[in-house]
């Protein structure tokens, strides 16, 4: 589906997978697959070892999926809601069971994560558009939290922030990913993928061309995503 094709993917619980390789490689696409977004026309998503079919995202966040967006400004933060409001948008039938609109508890959790996870505003009434944007990225992962996913998709998460905001949400990340969440990262910073991952899997022309451990080097990465022949590539 979308270009991806013979892709063979294990992440596991606690472990953060970075997906590197480069633009048009099929990232995204396949983030897209296990979103539901493309559904898969063949092939298996194993979920805890059960197979499980994901033909929406509804399907996938049912299932324990979660996934942050490369492009915030439309899949993210809703700019005109309030931060509380965007925190809580994925578990709304939770909060608000029968329709009724519970603010209290919606209040109380968005204040919890703005606690948790410092995001830095004027408070859970306050509009999108008072965030910066690493605060907006930061909103964006708490709404997911939210649901206490149990697979975390991850496309550029620091791309337009900050250098704080980023050491931030790596921090967020890493510490997630000790708690016991998969976390696949997606990123076009090698850096950060070198950096945050504990294993790096790399993608070219839709298929996995490499799997690496962590703190590879770049040379073997770019070596991968180019096709190109590496000591270290297996």
């Amino acid at each position: 589906a979308g270009g991806v094709r013979d892709v063979t993917l294990d992440v596991r619980a606690g472990e953060i997978l970075g997906l590197a390789g480069l633009v048009g490689a099929g990232r995204t696409e396949l983030a897209r697959v296990l979103f539901g977004v493309t559904p898969a026309d063949s092939g298996e998503i194993c979920l805890e070892g059960r197979p499980v079919t994901i033909r929406s995202p509804q399907e996938a966040v049912a299932r324990g999926i979660a996934y942050v967006p490369e492009d915030r400004r439309r899949h993210g933060v809703i700019l005109e809601m309030s931060v509380a409001a965007n925190m809580t948008m994925a578990i709304h039938r939770r909060l608000f069971p029968g329709a009724w609109l519970r603010f209290g508890a919606e209040r109380r959790l968005a204040l919890e994560l703005i606690r948790d996870l410092d995001v830095r505003t004027a408070g859970p009434d306050a509009p999108g558009t008072s965030l910066s944007g690493g605060n907006q990225q930061k909103v964006a992962l708490a709404r997911w939290l939210a649901a206490q996913p149990k697979l975390l998709i991850l496309d550029e998460p620091t791309q337009g922030v900050d250098v704080g905001a980023k050491s931030e949400i790596h921090k967020i990340i890493r510490r997630l990913a000790r708690e016991g969440l998969a976390v696949l990262m997606i990123s076009s910073d090698l850096p950060e993928v070198l950096g945050m991952s504990d294993r790096v899997a790399v993608m070219r022309g839709g298929t996995i061309a490499a799997m690496l451990p962590g703190r590879s080097d770049a040379h073997d990465v770019m070596a991968a995503a180019l096709g190109q022949a590496s000591n270290q590539v297996g």
